[in-house]
């Protein structure tokens, strides 16, 4: 990268070089003094312009000279360099996503465990020169990816596959603050860690399924039996009301009966037994010395 850049600007150098040659020869082969002095400016501004470098915002610039990393970190902003000598790489210091390949690891039963992630990281920019001289500018690729794989395949095991997703949140928790204590040395701080996707071996998802349906079976029935036991409740509090609805029905017939029985005489019967004749009785045979049709001694309690 930096031969290249030298490369590139030698080539901008003798370009220029050359158009200012021309201008020059087209001067009727004398130079004027005034024309000599525009064309020094003008070489001037044009060496300028190809030393000046900008630092976007959100990043800084890490200056190599030959390919040697220098301890000057371009903040962002406007900069100028050797041309021919130095090179400027921009670093991003902004939070970026990295995503993760999937990695095929183990829980404690030795059951199949497929993760995805995404990390949310930025590199200090303060150390950006320190990063870049030890790893590069693919430091991603290098850094990140086996330290993840490392990470899952070495805290995975230690939980059951039942307990994966229930403690998801931990896994991650875990994972940031061991990866951070790994990557510090490489001035790289992680923001967050996403466990994207989480599966198993198709027999385990298959028996997970199975099981989850049996287990709605029985809620299913569960809620049948506590519905019929509910109306099996119901039908004997029913029952219980109308036996005891009959029993105080009887109670009062009982008394009324008693009441009456006890408000019964001789008058009162010869009165109702006359006025229960139909009107159509003109004449009514008694026996001998019989007053009443019935003997009233005979209903009277004694």
């Amino acid at each position: 990268m930096d031969i290249l850049q030298i490369i590139l600007d030698a080539a901008i150098f003798l370009a220029l070089v050359g158009v200012v040659g021309a201008v020059i020869t087209t001067q009727s082969g004398a130079i004027k003094k005034t024309g000599s002095v525009a064309i020094v400016f003008l070489i001037l501004a044009l060496v300028g312009v190809l030393s000046a470098v900008i630092i976007p915002a959100g990043s800084v610039g890490v200056v190599t000279a030959f390919g040697a990393v220098q301890n000057e970190t371009l903040t962002p902003g406007l900069h100028f360099r050797l041309p021919f000598v130095n090179v400027v790489h921009t670093i991003t210091t902004r939070v970026q996503p990295h995503p993760f390949s999937e990695i095929d690891a183990a829980s404690s039963e030795y059951q199949s465990v497929r993760l995805t992630g995404i990390m949310n990281y930025h590199v200090d920019g303060a150390f950006a020169s320190d990063l870049y001289q030890r790893v590069g500018d693919d430091f991603a690729g290098k850094i990140l990816d086996p330290a993840f794989n490392d990470y899952i395949k070495t805290v995975v095991p230690t939980y059951s596959v039942s307990e994966i997703l229930a403690k998801r949140d931990e896994i991650r928790s875990r994972a940031k603050a061991d990866l951070q204590a790994n990557l510090e040395q490489y001035h790289i701080i992680i923001d967050d860690i996403y466990l994207a996707n989480i599966a198993f071996s198709p027999e385990y998802t298959s028996a997970i399924e199975a099981k989850q349906v049996a287990q709605q079976q029985v809620q299913t029935e569960q809620q049948i039996l506590a519905q019929k036991r509910i109306i099996a409740e119901q039908a004997v509090v029913q029952a219980q009301g109308n036996a005891n609805a009959a029993i105080e029905t009887a109670k009062g017939l009982a008394e009324s009966n008693r009441l009456v029985t006890e408000s019964l005489s001789a008058e009162l019967i010869q009165y109702t037994l006359i006025t229960k004749l139909g009107p159509s009785i003109q004449t009514i045979l008694l026996p001998a010395g019989q007053p009443f049709i019935l003997d009233p001694n005979a209903l009277v309690p004694k």
